[in-house]
């Protein structure tokens, strides 16, 4: 059974309208056949895909899209917390406390 996502489900409506506007059509797109592409399931992929938005040091938005499809995949909080202490020695301080402000952020305006 799975169990369901502890993030807010308001960031999935969020990267939902985010990415139905005509900036991001294209990108949904690129979404979904990676989805399809992968030999991960959909929330190791998530996990994998917040790895690398922290190691580039991606801007909220990007954070606001993977969090949405995160909780769809039921990512649990406590799994999001793990992958930012699991990156600390590898992408260093700096970017893990960025990533951790503007998730903090993402989480706090949906509270």
């Amino acid at each position: 059974m799975s169990e369901q996502s502890d993030l807010p489900p308001g960031l999935a409506d969020r990267a939902d309208l985010l990415l139905q506007s005509e900036t991001y059509a294209d990108l949904a797109g690129m979404i979904v056949s990676s989805f399809e592409a992968a030999s991960l399931d959909r929330k190791t992929l998530m996990l994998v895909w917040l790895a690398a938005l922290v190691a580039i040091d991606a801007p909220p938005e990007s954070f606001l899209m993977n969090l949405g499809a995160a909780h769809q995949s039921d990512v649990q909080l406590d799994q999001v917390h793990g992958v930012l202490r699991a990156l600390a020695p590898i992408v260093g301080g700096p970017r893990v406390v960025s990533a951790t402000v503007k998730i903090t952020a993402l989480l706090e305006s949906q509270a």
